[in-house]
C-alpha cells in the first residue's frame, strides 16, 4: 500500500470512528470519570508536594513531580483499559457498560501499573531533555517523544486483550505499530484536528466575552471547550486504537467501517470471521 493511501485510510479510520463514538455515547464515560479521578488526585496530591518542597526543595519537587506523573498516568492508562475493552464490547454489537470496562481494566490492573511506571519514568526524562538548554537535546527530546508514542501506542489494547509481559507488550505494541505505520500516525494527526475543531468555537466565543468585559463566562465558555476537546480526543483515540488493534492482529472487521480496505491494510491476509451485528450496533465480519 502506498503512503498516499495510507494516508487516505487513516483519514477515514478517525471518521468512521466518530460515527462509533455517536452511536454509544457513553463512551465518554471513561475519559470523564478518569479526568475526574486525576483533578480529585491532584487537589489532594498538591499539599503533600508542597510539604516535601519545604523539607527537600530541590528533592521534593522531584519527588512530587514522579509521584503526580505515575498516579496520573496509572488513572488514564486504568480508565483507557476500559474504554478499549468496551469498545470491542460496541464494535461487536453489545452495549456500553462502565462496570464491566472497569472490571475488566482491574483484572489487568498489575501490568497496568508497571506501563505507567515505565511510561511515568520516560515522561520525566524526556520532559528533561525538552527543557534543556541545548537545541539539539530538545529537538532529540522532541523526536524521541514522537517514536515512544508511536511505537507504544497499542500497549494498552496489547495488555487488555494478551495479557503479555512486560517485554511482550512493547513488542507486541511495536509489531502492530509497524503493520499499520501510516494508518496510525495519521490517525493521530486526525484526532488533534477533531479536538481542535471542538474547542476552537468555544475559545473564539471566550475571547469575545473577555473583549467586552465578560472575564467569567469568557473562562468558563473556554474551560468548555477544553473539558469537551478533552473528553471527544481521549475517547477516539481510544475507538481508533481498538479498531487498528483488532484487525491487524486478529483480521476483524468492525462493520461500523465499511469503506475502510482493511485488506490493503493487512496486505491482503485473510480476516477472521466473528458472529455478525447490524451495522448500527457493531459488528465484525
Amino acid at each position: 500500500m502506498s503512503v498516499l493511501d495510507r494516508v487516505k485510510m487513516g483519514a477515514v479510520l478517525t471518521k468512521d470512528s466518530l460515527l462509533v463514538m455517536r452511536h454509544h455515547p457513553k463512551l465518554f464515560l471513561f475519559p470523564l470519570v478518569s479526568g475526574v479521578a486525576g483533578l480529585a488526585f491532584l487537589a489532594v496530591f498538591i499539599g503533600v508536594t508542597f510539604g516535601l518542597m519545604a523539607i527537600a526543595p530541590e528533592g521534593g519537587a522531584l519527588v512530587g513531580l514522579f509521584l503526580i506523573y505515575l498516579v496520573l498516568t496509572f488513572v488514564a492508562t486504568f480508565f483507557t483499559a476500559g474504554l478499549v475493552h468496551q469498545t470491542r464490547t460496541v464494535l461487536e454489537g453489545g452495549e456500553v457498560d462502565l462496570r464491566a470496562g472497569l472490571a475488566a481494566a482491574w483484572d489487568v490492573k498489575g501490568p497496568l501499573l508497571i506501563w505507567a511506571l515505565i511510561s511515568a519514568t520516560v515522561g520525566i526524562v524526556i520532559n528533561s531533555i525538552e527543557n534543556s538548554d541545548s537545541r539539539l537535546a530538545r529537538l532529540f527530546g522532541t523526536l524521541f517523544g514522537v517514536a515512544w508514542t508511536l511505537l507504544t501506542f497499542f500497549v494498552v489494547p496489547v495488555i487488555v486483550f494478551e495479557r503479555a509481559s512486560t517485554t511482550g507488550m512493547f513488542e507486541r505494541s511495536a509489531g502492530t505499530f509497524k503493520r499499520t505505520w501510516g494508518e496510525a500516525p495519521i490517525s493521530l494527526v486526525g484526532i488533534q484536528l477533531v479536538s481542535l475543531v471542538v474547542v476552537l468555537p468555544f475559545v473564539l466565543v471566550g475571547g469575545l466575552l473577555f473583549s467586552v468585559g465578560v472575564a467569567v463566562a469568557g473562562i468558563a465558555a473556554v474551560l468548555v471547550g477544553v473539558l469537551l476537546s478533552y473528553l471527544v480526543g481521549q475517547t477516539l483515540q481510544g475507538v481508533v486504537k481498538t479498531t487498528l488493534y483488532l484487525y491487524a492482529e486478529e483480521g476483524l472487521r468492525p462493520e461500523e467501517f465499511d469503506d475502510v480496505d482493511f485488506d490493503r491494510l493487512a496486505g491482503d491476509e485473510p480476516a477472521r470471521t466473528a458472529t455478525p451485528g447490524r451495522a448500527t450496533t457493531g459488528g465484525f465480519r
